[in-house]
């Protein structure tokens, strides 16, 4: 009998992991790029698709783009970067919320789509429609640079928010006062 539970619990979990779907789709993979899915890591490759919980760590003169199933949102991921991705279905739409624990990512949200948000050690970005850069330090600190459109900014410790436009950039250490500023093109280049 205790055979008989053991077969029918593997086979509910092996069912349950062919039946989540694939929220992303790897477009282009650039030297270096770990992949971690369910504690297994394996190299990412060009087309590869991805699920929620993913774990991408690109490595040294390394990088990732990713676009996600609703074709909304890409993201592409530097060198010496930590991602995890999430996505749900909620009423027709894709939201997607993910979390960037070290380096920096660019992203473009088509407007009308499903929620976007990264969360950092520190921040939580929500997006509706932009282009932004984001970068995490080893400390958490997180800069925001949005190119277009606006993009809200909220500390996690003490939930103060801000919302950054267009050729703007914002600085936070996750607690206090968020900075914001204009930016040159160079900085971001």
């Amino acid at each position: 009998m205790k055979k008989l539970n053991l077969v029918f619990l593997i086979l509910i979990s092996f069912t349950a992991l062919l039946a989540q779907e694939s929220i992303a789709i790897s477009l282009k993979v650039n030297g270096d790029v770990n992949l971690t899915r369910a504690e297994k890591i394996s190299s990412l490759q060009t087309g590869s698709e991805l699920y929620s919980k993913d774990l991408l760590e690109s490595n040294e003169d390394s990088f990732a783009a990713i676009k996600f199933i609703d074709g909304s949102t890409i993201v592409k991921l530097f060198p010496h970067s930590i991602l995890e991705i999430f996505a749900v279905t909620e009423q027709g739409k894709l939201n997607k919320r993910s979390k960037l624990d070290l380096g920096e990512l660019w992203s473009r949200v088509d407007h009308g789509s499903g929620d976007f948000e990264v969360e950092t050690p520190t921040t939580v970005v929500s997006v509706k429609g932009t282009q932004f850069l984001l970068e995490v330090g080893e400390d958490g600190a997180t800069t925001l640079y949005t190119v277009s459109g606006k993009v809200e900014m909220k500390n996690k410790s003490d939930e103060r928010t801000v919302l950054v436009q267009e050729g703007e950039k914002a600085y936070s250490t996750g607690a206090g006062l968020i900075e914001v500023s204009p930016y040159n093109l160079e900085e971001i280049e």
